[in-house]
Protein backbone atom coordinates (compact mmCIF):
# COMPACT_ATOMS: atom_id res chain seq x y z
CA UNK A 1 0.00 0.00 0.00
CA UNK A 2 1.76 3.55 -1.31
CA UNK A 3 2.46 5.87 1.92
CA UNK A 4 -0.79 8.23 2.04
CA UNK A 5 1.04 11.61 3.44
CA UNK A 6 0.40 14.58 1.63
CA UNK A 7 3.55 15.84 0.60
CA UNK A 8 4.06 19.17 -1.73
CA UNK A 9 4.46 19.23 -5.98
CA UNK A 10 7.93 20.28 -5.19
CA UNK A 11 8.45 16.79 -3.46
CA UNK A 12 7.03 14.69 -6.85
CA UNK A 13 10.17 12.69 -8.37
CA UNK A 14 10.35 11.23 -11.03
CA UNK A 15 8.95 7.32 -11.24
CA UNK A 16 6.01 7.71 -8.86
CA UNK A 17 3.04 5.56 -9.75
CA UNK A 18 0.06 7.35 -10.99
CA UNK A 19 -3.54 5.76 -10.00
CA UNK A 20 -6.70 6.54 -11.66
CA UNK A 21 -9.89 7.04 -9.47
CA UNK A 22 -10.72 3.57 -10.62
CA UNK A 23 -8.22 2.43 -8.97
CA UNK A 24 -6.15 1.56 -11.67
CA UNK A 25 -2.27 2.11 -12.18
CA UNK A 26 -2.37 4.14 -15.27
CA UNK A 27 1.48 5.04 -15.60
CA UNK A 28 4.22 7.01 -13.85
CA UNK A 29 5.37 10.35 -13.42
CA UNK A 30 7.50 11.37 -16.14
CA UNK A 31 7.95 14.80 -15.82
CA UNK A 32 6.38 17.78 -12.89
CA UNK A 33 5.55 21.07 -14.70
CA UNK A 34 5.10 24.56 -12.91
CA UNK A 35 6.79 27.60 -12.57
CA UNK A 36 9.32 27.89 -9.76
CA UNK A 37 9.20 31.13 -9.26
CA UNK A 38 5.45 31.76 -8.72
CA UNK A 39 5.09 28.59 -6.97
CA UNK A 40 2.65 27.38 -9.04
CA UNK A 41 1.81 23.46 -9.67
CA UNK A 42 0.87 22.99 -13.57
CA UNK A 43 0.34 19.34 -13.82
CA UNK A 44 2.46 16.13 -14.48
CA UNK A 45 3.96 14.61 -17.58
CA UNK A 46 2.72 10.85 -17.41
CA UNK A 47 4.14 7.83 -18.82
CA UNK A 48 1.33 5.74 -19.49
CA UNK A 49 1.24 2.14 -18.53
CA UNK A 50 1.60 -0.07 -22.12
CA UNK A 51 1.65 2.96 -24.48
CA UNK A 52 4.46 4.96 -26.20
CA UNK A 53 2.77 8.56 -25.65
CA UNK A 54 2.67 10.48 -22.64
CA UNK A 55 -0.32 12.87 -21.32
CA UNK A 56 -0.51 15.47 -18.99
CA UNK A 57 -2.37 15.53 -16.57
CA UNK A 58 -3.36 19.09 -15.06
CA UNK A 59 -2.64 20.12 -11.30
CA UNK A 60 -6.99 20.48 -11.09
CA UNK A 61 -7.00 16.84 -11.97
CA UNK A 62 -4.95 15.96 -9.14
CA UNK A 63 -6.75 14.31 -5.99
CA UNK A 64 -3.58 13.23 -3.94
CA UNK A 65 0.55 13.48 -3.98
CA UNK A 66 2.26 11.46 -1.44
CA UNK A 67 5.44 9.77 -1.44
CA UNK A 68 4.31 6.73 -3.06
CA UNK A 69 1.44 7.40 -5.23
CA UNK A 70 -0.01 10.63 -6.87
CA UNK A 71 -3.48 9.88 -7.41
CA UNK A 72 -6.04 11.43 -10.39
CA UNK A 73 -9.33 12.05 -10.11
CA UNK A 74 -9.60 10.61 -13.86
CA UNK A 75 -11.16 7.30 -14.73
CA UNK A 76 -8.88 5.47 -16.78
CA UNK A 77 -10.91 5.71 -19.94
CA UNK A 78 -10.68 10.15 -19.28
CA UNK A 79 -7.04 9.26 -19.19
CA UNK A 80 -6.84 7.43 -22.28
CA UNK A 81 -8.55 10.03 -24.33
CA UNK A 82 -6.18 12.72 -23.36
CA UNK A 83 -4.49 14.30 -26.05
CA UNK A 84 -0.33 13.18 -26.13
CA UNK A 85 1.80 15.04 -24.52
CA UNK A 86 3.13 18.01 -27.19
CA UNK A 87 6.19 19.66 -24.78
CA UNK A 88 6.49 23.13 -27.57
CA UNK A 89 2.24 23.27 -26.94
CA UNK A 90 2.59 22.39 -23.10
CA UNK A 91 5.31 24.51 -22.03
CA UNK A 92 3.42 27.40 -23.65
CA UNK A 93 0.32 26.84 -20.83
CA UNK A 94 1.64 28.95 -17.74
CA UNK A 95 -0.17 32.32 -17.94
CA UNK A 96 2.87 33.78 -16.06
CA UNK A 97 5.48 32.73 -18.18
CA UNK A 98 7.05 29.37 -19.62
CA UNK A 99 6.61 26.13 -17.27
CA UNK A 100 10.20 25.14 -16.05
CA UNK A 101 11.53 21.75 -14.72
CA UNK A 102 12.50 21.77 -11.03
CA UNK A 103 16.01 21.16 -10.69
CA UNK A 104 15.25 18.83 -8.04
CA UNK A 105 12.96 16.90 -9.84
CA UNK A 106 15.67 14.73 -12.06
CA UNK A 107 16.65 11.37 -10.44
CA UNK A 108 20.05 11.52 -11.88
CA UNK A 109 20.86 15.15 -10.40
CA UNK A 110 22.12 16.62 -13.94
CA UNK A 111 20.39 19.62 -15.34
CA UNK A 112 21.50 22.20 -18.04
CA UNK A 113 18.72 24.38 -16.95
CA UNK A 114 19.09 27.28 -14.44
CA UNK A 115 16.57 27.71 -11.61
CA UNK A 116 14.36 31.08 -12.23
Amino acid sequence: MPDPQPISWRSIVYGTPVTASDGIRIGAVHEVLGSDAEDIFHGLRVALTGQRQDVMISADDIASLSLGEVRTVLTRSQVDRLPAYDETSTYHLASVGWLRKHLGWRTDAKSDEEPG
